[in-house]
């Protein structure tokens, strides 16, 4: 670490702004990110492809300096005790390399990224400069940088990394609001497909929902989206439970006549429909030999049926 650089202690150790840190790739999560890190640290500069998106990032982070790579190369950036990469992920390992080849990081500065699925194993000649390595993932939607300014408070980080770059970053972002986790490095592609999952795969699934609703007849402009209270009470039971306190409707119940007129009127929409009814009633079916409600005989009828979508269906005698 730099000689000013805390090694223990509490976050109100470092609100002091001695500490010093340079963002590259200020969109919306480094934007964010900075703003919320600006109470505790001083923001040196601010690094984007453009002058005019630096410029962006600053007004909104309120602090920095703007500076674009068109006009001033990494050899040229002014020293920090802590660099973070926000970039997008394809961009970080060559973004990395430059930085670590440019001479501009010292030995004890801390170098970390924002990606969930790569790790901070990228940095490979970070060792042998003595810098710290870091990758720190906010669970976190960032579509909207003022929503996620007052709603960061409670978002789960993942870290894993060089033992002082977890310390120190922990310290920072436990101020910020962050609850954070450790996580093994070489899980973190697991890690991060399980928050794809969870955050771009149920948008995905909501917008077919809604797609089959609007195909059913009921027009959601004209009145209110009987999806959303039932979306969200489904949610609230899930956190507040499981899944096996959380799942209800047919296939919980073994209700083979409905799973199978459900497959009937997905016969005639397009593929992926009905891939997704089958794939995710799959699941259910798991979740509900759990609960030990429905018969083992009707959930093995209904999983038969599921795998046999793009078939005929068969006519199930009671």
């Amino acid at each position: 670490m730099s000689e000013h650089t805390p090694a223990a202690g509490t976050v109100d150790t470092i609100r002091s702004k001695t500490l010093t840190l340079n963002c590259l790739g200020a969109g919306r999560a480094g934007s964010t990110l900075c703003r919320l890190l600006s109470s505790y640290i001083q923001i040196n500069q601010v690094v984007n492809r453009t002058k005019l998106s630096a410029d962006q990032a600053v007004e909104f982070i309120t602090a920095g300096e703007a500076v674009s790579i068109s006009d001033q190369s990494y050899v040229g950036l002014k020293c920090a005790d802590i660099w973070m990469l926000a970039c997008p992920d394809d961009q970080l390992q060559s973004v990395g390399d430059s930085l670590l080849s440019s001479g501009v990081l010292r030995s004890g500065n801390i170098l970390f990224h924002c990606s969930g699925v790569l790790s901070s194993a990228i940095f490979t000649e970070a060792r042998s400069i003595g810098v710290n390595v870091a990758s720190l993932h906010p669970a976190h939607s960032f579509a909207n940088p003022e929503s996620s300014l007052k709603s960061f408070l409670g978002t789960s980080c993942a870290i894993e990394g060089d033992t002082q770059a977890i310390l120190l970053l922990s310290r920072l972002f436990e101020g910020i609001g962050a609850n954070v986790f450790s996580i093994d490095r070489d899980k973190k592609s697991l890690y991060h497909a399980s928050m794809v999952m969870a955050c771009n795969n149920l948008v995905s699934l909501l917008e077919l929902s809604k797609l089959m609703l609007m195909q059913s007849g009921v027009d959601t402009k004209k009145q209110p989206d009987p999806m959303q209270a039932l979306v969200q009470q489904t949610l609230d039971n899930y956190f507040d439970g499981n899944a096996q306190s959380a799942l209800t409707g047919p296939i919980s119940r073994g209700d083979i006549k409905t799973v199978e007129t459900h497959l009937r009127a997905l016969k005639n929409t397009p593929d992926t429909w009905q891939q997704v009814y089958s794939g995710l009633g799959r699941i259910a079916v798991d979740i509900s030999a759990a609960q030990g409600k429905a018969s083992h005989k009707d959930l093995q009828i209904i999983t038969q049926l599921l795998k046999s979508i793009t078939q005929t269906i068969p006519d199930i005698k009671g």
